[in-house]
């Protein structure tokens, strides 16, 4: 099933690195678990390993594995049985390694801009430890989450200026994770080129959403 769920992220919009990322950290759990995950297609026992390696599981310090790659990895696999009812369509090469080539040239603003807040978690969240990085609760996928003690913080992303609609739905994804983790503590981060002054006098309401911009600096290397 290796092939179909590649072509199951590239649907998605993911690019190859990370899918490359995601198999990886499923070759990881699926030695941990003991069984090669792939060839498994029955999505209760698939909801169970998630569960297993997800906040809360029996061995979520394996899922921790690359920066929660290996997390994010079977919580899309769960998302592809559950879309196809275990039984997804056989994918040929020939379409795979077109829709690759589709997925780097769609490669974005805002995805770039993604990945450099992903790499750089550490530095710019130093108290807190990345859950996962494109995080998904049902269908709907959260930028970044994070963890400190017990709280979470969801990070929503925008490259260009964030208006007010960016409220309601952080507002949205925060609900989402507190029903899932009723146990923590959520609070929502929205990060912009610009925050409008529709969203800056939305978040004076509550203490659960905070607002930040963002600056990209320019290195030159030698070639």
């Amino acid at each position: 099933m290796k092939d179909q769920f590649k072509n199951y992220l590239l649907s998605q919009r993911f690019t190859s690195g990370t899918i490359n990322s995601y198999m990886s950290g499923l070759n990881h759990l699926s030695r941990d678990y003991g069984k090669n995950i792939l060839e498994i297609s029955d999505a209760g026992e698939i909801g169970k390993i998630r569960k297993l390696y997800d906040i809360g599981g029996a061995k979520r310090s394996v899922g921790d594995y690359g920066n929660g790659g290996a997390r994010n990895a079977i919580i899309q696999y769960h998302n592809f049985i559950l879309d196809f009812g275990g039984e997804p369509p056989i994918a040929h090469e020939s379409d795979l390694i077109e829709e690759v080539e589709s997925a780097d040239s769609r490669f974005t603003y805002e995805r770039d801009l993604h990945n450099t807040l992903k790499r750089q978690t550490m530095d710019l969240f130093p108290e807190y430890q990345l859950i996962g990085s494109e995080y998904f609760i049902g269908n709907v996928r959260l930028d970044l989450l994070l963890e400190k003690d017990k709280k979470l913080l969801v990070v929503e992303l925008k490259a260009g200026k964030a208006t007010y609609a960016v409220f309601g739905q952080i507002a949205m994804y925060i609900g989402l994770v507190q029903a899932k983790f009723p146990e923590y503590e959520v609070h929502g981060l929205i990060i912009a080129s610009e925050i409008d002054e529709g969203l800056r006098n939305a978040c004076t309401i509550t203490n659960l959403i905070k607002c930040k911009t963002y600056k990209m600096a320019l290195t030159l290397e030698d070639v």
